[in-house]
């Protein structure tokens, strides 16, 4: 198990605080990498506002009386004195983020995002989301002047994010049957995203030409099929190389790239860090800014 919390104070009761002196500020922030139980019960709820993120594997999730099985690429939102229920579910490990937040301007912000009127939201597995929590945490550890401000406008930030991949998802309900076969292409890529994958084996899932394929896919995503997959496989590839001792071929290898150095020149080329790099950089990161522990 690895773990990164931050609290700007400390919270022993696990109760919150609420403040009425601040538009937007933060409480705590963390992150847990196959937390082994996975697992919380709040009855009462707590006096602020959680926002959590399910980057992998399954939970089973309760926010005041409604109860849902979620899957990677889900947010869920708790507002101050809803029961608060989350469990790890299957034997996937799960990477979660979690922030617990406060602020008079707090109902304003989460109203002005689409976010108020539901409790759970699907924006799919993506990037941006884990890298705004990651700078949070690293705001909040480090504490450096202005420091709950900057949390402050990352935090708008990474609501504003949410809201806008939600958007993208809602779009494709109104999409017409044929183009809702790009959604199926997307799960036969995410889950064999390790092996070698054609652009027409994913058009043909689709139910679509390659050419109308390529053309819709590009409009969905800013990328073509190709340039999505590599970098899906590179996102998990930095999983690997921040969460686990495997060495860079070993790595290269279950993301689908059977020769190192081609792994590793084209993941300079879209990081502008190579793997080796790379592993640094995190690794120094979490011995500086954040509480790490294994098990």
């Amino acid at each position: 198990m690895k773990y990164q919390y931050a609290y700007r104070v400390p919270d022993p009761d696990d109760k919150g605080y609420h403040s009425r002196e601040d538009a937007l500020i933060i409480n705590c922030i963390g992150y847990e990498y196959d937390e082994p139980a996975g697992f919380a019960n709040r009855e009462q709820g707590r006096v602020d506002f959680l926002l959590s993120y399910l980057h992998s594997g399954f939970m089973k999730v309760r926010i005041a009386n409604r109860e849902q099985k979620i899957e990677a690429g889900t947010v869920f939102i708790s507002k101050p004195y809803e029961r608060q229920y989350y469990a790890k579910t299957g034997n996937e490990p799960t990477g979660s983020y979690w922030v617990h937040f406060t602020g008079y301007g707090v109902t304003d912000l989460l109203i002005k995002a689409g976010l108020w009127q539901e409790s759970i939201f699907v924006t799919g597995v993506n990037p941006e989301i884990p890298q705004l929590f990651a700078r949070i945490i690293e705001e909040e550890t480090e504490k450096l002047p202005s420091f709950e401000h900057i949390s402050a406008t990352l935090l708008q930030e990474l609501v504003y994010t949410v809201s806008r991949k939600l958007s993208i998802h809602e779009k494709v309900k109104h999409m017409d049957p044929r183009e809702l076969g790009l959604h199926a292409s997307f799960d036969l890529l995410h889950k064999n995203y390790a092996r070698k994958l054609t652009v027409q084996e994913l058009a043909s899932r689709a139910g679509l030409s390659l050419s109308r394929y390529s053309s819709l896919f590009k409009q969905y995503t800013g990328l073509s099929p190709q340039q999505y997959l590599i970098q899906y496989r590179f996102q998990k590839a930095k999983d690997l190389m921040r969460h686990t001792h495997l060495n860079i071929r070993q790595i290269a290898s279950l993301v689908g790239f059977d020769d190192q150095l081609y792994f590793s020149r084209l993941f300079k080329k879209y990081e502008h860090l190579s793997p080796i790099e790379y592993r640094k950089t995190v690794s120094m990161t979490d011995s500086t800014t954040q509480t790490i522990g294994s098990e």
